[in-house]
């Protein structure tokens, strides 16, 4: 006999989405989290796509603790001749909003516990219970077994659950990303001075490795990122560890002066997949997140695939479990079906993919270069765009134009920045 219809691990992005959307269904469900308070270690950016807010099921994520509502983009382009500084200010709408992981995932994790589902903490899992093939349960460092008709791994990029199950291989090379995180501590007015609602983003050679370095600014802190794929070349004799890249972003003279006065509060490490497994989901179990390869690093882009992954599972796993059949083809049936109708996700998908096919063949300065032209909030459509057109104009074929032309109708929703999320928003807020 199983102990709960369905068994959650991890409560980062996926977990607590998952564990919520379980227990409102009627599943007797298990959040387990091997943190004594969901995300406390994770110093990541962290904001919020409010192109994915609008969609229903992520409407009560806008009652989360939010540190800033992003209005604006800016863009630095350092190269050796000139810096160029392109500052975009839509008309309307808020673009992104700012969260903290510490608060914001206690909160989700809260959320879960509130609908009904059973919330442990600084539980960690350290092995799975399975017999014929299928998932059965899981086992805890305390020594406990839990068994469920359905386990959901939201355990992120090195989850034991998806391992042991023989779901995840060795991840490594140009599918992840080595991030280096900082947050420095300057002081609400401070911040409100120098950044305000406008989050900043950064290309100079020497500062990243194919990636877009970042300062996003919260209350009190601001967070920076960069790091690199992890090819032959993101380590070398000028570049002997990924911290190299970020005291070369702390040292830019642009940088410097806008942290003149700060503290560095924390300083951590974070690795990002963002190649999806041959297989997400086996019999009695669902891969979620970045355990599922939901994550796109280089766009910055996954807390909202985490989210809908997470719902996504809960509703295939009730259904599995409304009909007595947890198989990996009902289970796999209903969450693809699902994920493939969410136009956010595939639109995303193709840009990441397309994104990172172009920036994976070029040298950091040609990036730079290229990116001297484009500003960041078309900036990753344009780099597709433009590389569509160029490879069909140089090899005389029309049909990657052709393909330009009809992602560039695909994602134009996605451009236009509205105050459709911010009526919602305000709302919500009031109650």
């Amino acid at each position: 006999m199983a102990d709960y219809d369905v068994i959650v691990v991890g409560a980062g992005c996926a977990g607590p989405a998952a564990a919520k959307k379980a227990a409102e269904l009627g599943m007797k469900t298990l959040l387990l989290e091997k943190a004594a308070v969901p995300g406390q270690k994770n110093v990541s950016g962290t904001c919020l796509n409010t192109a994915a807010l609008v969609d229903p099921d992520l409407h009560y994520l806008m009652d989360g603790p939010v540190e800033r509502e992003i209005r604006e983009m800016r863009t630095y382009h350092i190269a050796s001749d000139r810096t160029t500084a392109i500052h975009e200010i839509p008309a309307q709408g808020i673009l992104l909003l700012s969260v903290r992981r510490d608060e914001f995932d206690a909160w989700h994790a809260e959320q879960a516990r509130m609908a009904g589902a059973t919330v442990q903490l600084a539980t960690a899992v350290v092995d799975i219970l399975e017999s014929g093939g299928r998932l059965r349960g899981v086992i805890t460092d305390k020594g406990e077994e839990h068994r469920a008709g359905v386990v959901i791994d939201a355990g992120g990029v090195n989850s034991i659950v998806g391992r042991r199950a023989g779901l995840i291989d060795r991840r490594s090379g140009t599918n992840m990303i080595l991030y280096v995180t900082v947050n420095v501590h300057l002081g609400e007015e401070i911040v409100d001075h120098r950044f305000g609602d406008c989050i900043e983003y950064y290309l100079s050679e020497g500062i990243q490795h194919k990636t877009w370095p970042w300062i996003f600014p919260k209350r009190e802190v601001v967070t920076l990122g960069t790091g690199g794929y992890l090819d032959d070349r993101l380590i070398s004799r000028d570049f002997p560890s990924v911290n190299t890249y970020m005291q070369n972003f702390l040292d830019l003279p642009v940088v410097q002066k806008k942290l003149e006065g700060g503290r560095i509060v924390a300083w951590g490490l974070h690795l990002e997949f963002d190649e999806a497994p041959d297989q997400r989901v086996k019999d009695g179990l669902i891969l979620t997140g970045e355990a599922g390869g939901f994550v796109m690093p280089f766009l910055g882009e996954g807390m909202p695939e985490a989210f809908f992954t997470g719902i996504y599972a809960a509703q295939a796993a009730a259904e599995a479990i409304g009909s007595g059949d947890t198989t990996r083809e009902r289970l796999e049936e209903k969450y693809n079906e699902l994920i493939e109708s969410n136009l956010f996700m595939q639109a995303f998908r193709y840009l990441a993919a397309a994104n990172k096919e172009s920036i994976l063949s070029m040298e950091d300065g040609e990036i730079v270069s290229m990116m001297q032209n484009v500003v960041m909030g078309g900036g990753f459509i344009t780099n597709v765009l433009h590389n569509r057109w160029i490879s069909g104009a140089r090899e005389e074929n029309l049909q990657p134009v052709l393909e330009a032309l009809e992602f560039m109708d695909f994602i134009q929703p996605y451009r236009e920045i509205g105050g459709d999320f911010e009526q919602i928003y305000r709302e919500r807020k009031k109650r």
